[in-house]
């Protein structure tokens, strides 16, 4: 059965139906799966359509018509069957909330795999990558739809039908070529990730390292300011179910942060600040800020100021050489450099920090090892720079 002949079903609406489909995708033991959700209007996005498909047939599900979607949560939970996504993430937070904190299990993310493949610009979307291993070109035209309103217009069906009609073909040439390369254990070991919690939920007190903006300013009291404010504005959103900066903006933190209030009428001097909303906002914030002003310094964090700037200059040119080498090894052995190591893991090899990412892993046995040597001085590295790119040979 070819790609164009695959059944496409009628939409389910009804829990009877979803027991029916899940069934039998739990008998095929294998199936692609997408989602169509809104992130605008809540704090965990909406999910509105979910997409599966196997070697045989496309189906939709009405998500919301259908009132237990427990059977299908179940299926993704189940090691036994594989799920093949295309940047999984967000789709399995959906099922991670939705499933009452559910794990994840036996995932294969076409996405990531192509960047352990080296196809060329990572992260490929997956409009490209169908069009680099089926040979079909995608439109893009319901992308931002409103997959809320029923009924779908046959745009929005035909949209959400492409989105899994070639997840398992091209699934099937990126795990030949994972195989052939000897990195399919790689992938594996990649996949595990998204059976840790910690990838779907968003820890608070992290959330300030999220905010975007300049950083310049911030020592060591504005960010641990900056800390409390962002946790105060995450927790707030998920109580009321909207999005985070729908409470306040990211300018507004950062304003507070540099010119922290002490009371609530301090608030009307700040420029970014909503108007008339002291009395209600106010209070929490404020709260925030005097717990963080009470802790020691020895619990603040580190400066976003300059955060990557750390470590000597003798440290810093070190980083940054051990970086381009990494990356240009990547390249030589058909390896997505994003994927690999960032310039933090290259200041960890360079500043000796004990366990850096890069030497765990399959990373290690990728990239870490070689760049671990060079580090500490018992390896050296050829660099000829060609029409390619450059070209590093260590001895």
């Amino acid at each position: 059965m070819t790609l164009t002949q695959l059944i496409e079903r009628e939409m389910v609406r009804t829990d009877e139906g979803l027991a029916a489909l899940c069934a039998e995708l739990r008998a095929a033991g294998r199936f692609a799966l997408d989602t169509e959700f809104l992130g605008e209007r809540s704090y965990v996005p909406k999910l509105c359509l979910v997409q599966v498909a196997t070697r045989e047939f496309i189906a939709l599900v009405d998500t919301l018509a259908v009132k237990n979607l427990a059977p299908l949560w179940a299926l993704v939970g189940d090691p036994g069957v594989e799920k093949v996504l295309h940047a999984a993430r967000e789709d399995l937070r959906l099922a991670f909330y939705g499933g009452g904190r559910l794990t994840p299990r036996g995932i294969f993310d076409t996405q990531i795999a192509a960047g352990f493949v080296g196809l060329p610009m990572y992260p490929l979307s997956y409009a490209r990558l169908v069009e680099a291993l089926a040979g079909v070109k995608l439109g893009k035209g319901e992308t931002r739809s409103e997959w809320d309103r029923r009924p779908l217009t046959p745009e929005q069906i035909r949209y959400a039908r492409d989105d899994v009609r070639y997840l398992l073909p091209v699934a099937d040439k990126l795990q030949g070529v994972l195989k052939r390369l000897g990195r399919d254990g790689w992938m594996g070991e990649e996949m595990g990730r998204f059976s840790e919690s910690r990838v779907y939920e968003l820890d608070p007190d992290q959330a300030y390292l999220r905010l975007r903006g300049p950083r310049a300013g911030f020592t060591t009291r504005p960010t641990a300011l900056l800390r409390a404010v962002a946790a105060w504005r995450e927790r707030r959103a998920a109580d009321l179910d909207v999005p985070t900066r729908s409470v306040l903006r990211d300018e507004v933190l950062t304003e507070i942060a540099l010119r922290p209030p002490r009371r609530l009428t301090d608030f009307t001097r700040l420029r970014s600040f909503p108007e008339g909303e002291e009395a209600d906002l106010g209070p929490g914030i404020l709260a925030a800020l005097d717990a963080a002003r009470a802790l020691p310094e020895d619990q603040w964090p580190p400066a976003l100021a300059g955060a990557f700037d750390e470590g000597t200059p003798a440290e810093r040119a070190a980083a940054d050489l051990l970086h381009a080498l990494g990356e240009s090894l990547c390249l030589a052995r058909n390896l997505a450099p994003e994927l690999v190591l960032g310039r933090a893991d290259a200041l960890a090899l360079a500043r000796r920090q004990p366990d850096p990412p890069l030497l765990t892993g399959w990373r290690r046995q990728a990239l870490g090892e070689e760049l671990s040597r060079l580090a500490a001085g018992n390896a050296t590295a050829r660099v000829q720079f060609a029409a390619e790119g450059p070209q590093v040979s260590l001895s």
